[in-house]
């Protein structure tokens, strides 16, 4: 079961609200204490994950079937009565400030928060990461206000994925239903287009360099969406994609690289990312921006972009493999006001995509790209 809120970090007056409160649901409720719940679920083959990103915050609940009635009433509890302790968010606070000095030695946490900031800014919530600035100045209080408003009053939607029975679906609507609310869920905007950056920062300490590329793009309901994915598979979608070829196994200069699209509900972003050695970075931002031209200039064989379809198709068809796989889709045709037979047609489309379009993708979209490379 997945108990899914339009509560992600977009959401509330800071942007760490959203982050704590998923660290906080399961940490107590008015009966329990953090082991006790999670003794209460494990006694009985369940547990529970809570996570949360820009747009929305989960709670999912993996179960046996024969237990499912008696996993509800503290389900119900955790999600819309928490404790939300003190002193547990004191814990989180130094976890999530320990976690950031961590990463951001890293070459690629630092490129990713700078490739970000620079593509929505750094005041919008697609552009921030979570960082001292923002963890050390919230407080119990302010998530308290953030869990009313978005999560305890605010509508939500529950995808029950497995065995189940129309008892058990009873069972759901009979604790959740009174839950729901009618409340009205603000929309996601985008924040405006950024100017196109070029940025190097210097780890001296550091024998290798993180490179990312992109720029900002479209969200699935775009009509190039499946045009520009057939290109992006081409170039370095997959792991015989013509970065890959040529950056890795002709030149060597990277274990791996790659690109992709990442569509958001209002819009996406592209990317391509490759970590390499510092003295190989110029030779790898040139390699890359050849690529692309050949792409701008020379027509895809059909031998080629039989194989990259072949790939592609195969990737949808085993990516529905599982009851789980399949309630992914619906969830982001629900989530994505998507038409209901996207994922149907999706193998038509790929299909329909030709080398002209794939050339027409690249010179339309292979402009304006921005880059950040750290090391």
């Amino acid at each position: 079961m997945e108990i899914v809120f339009k509560a992600g970090s977009y959401f509330g007056q800071k942007f760490a609200l959203s982050y704590f409160t998923s660290k906080l649901l399961s940490a107590g409720s008015k009966d329990k204490n953090s082991n006790e719940i999670a003794e209460s679920f494990e006694r009985l083959g369940g547990f529970l994950e809570v996570s949360q990103n820009q747009e929305r915050l989960v709670v999912t609940l993996h179960g046996l079937t024969r237990f499912f009635e008696q996993y509800l009433p503290d389900l119900v509890e955790i999600v819309f009565s928490p404790s939300l302790p003190e002193e547990e968010l004191d814990i989180q606070k130094k976890i999530a400030n320990q976690s950031y000095l961590v990463s951001i030695e890293k070459t690629a946490t630092e490129a990713n928060k700078i490739f970000r900031e620079g593509l929505f800014g750094a005041n919008h919530s697609f552009g921030k990461t979570l960082q001292p600035s923002e963890i050390d100045i919230v407080t119990r209080a302010e998530i308290s206000d953030f869990h009313s408003e978005f999560l305890k009053n605010s509508s939500f939607n529950v995808f029950l994925t497995g065995n189940f029975s129309d008892k058990d679906v009873q069972l759901t609507q009979a604790y959740f239903q009174q839950k729901s609310s009618n409340s009205f869920s603000a929309l996601i905007k985008s924040p405006v287009l950024q100017d196109v950056f070029n940025l190097k920062i210097e780890k001296e300490e550091s024998v290798q360099s993180t490179i990312r590329l992109g720029r900002r793009m479209f969200n699935r309901h775009h009509p190039d969406f499946f045009k520009f994915l057939v290109f992006n598979t081409i170039l370095g979608g997959f792991f015989g994609s013509r970065l890959m070829k040529n950056i890795r196994e002709e030149k060597g200069l990277t274990y791996g690289i790659s690109s992709s699209i990442v569509p958001l509900v209002d819009e996406g972003y592209w990317s391509i990312g490759a970590d390499v050695k510092k003295e190989n970075v110029p030779l790898a931002l040139e390699e890359i921006q050849k690529e692309i031209d050949v792409l701008k200039n020379q027509l895809v064989t059909e031998g080629e972009l039989s194989l990259v379809k072949n790939y592609m198709k195969g990737s949808v068809l085993s990516s529905t493999n599982t009851v789980f796989d399949i309630m992914d889709k619906h969830k982001a045709i629900l989530h994505e006001n998507l038409p209901e037979d996207f994922y149907n047609v999706m193998l038509q489309r790929i299909d329909a995509v030709s080398a002209q379009e794939v050339q027409e993708m690249t010179n339309k979209y292979m402009q304006d790209l921005s880059t950040v490379v750290v090391g």
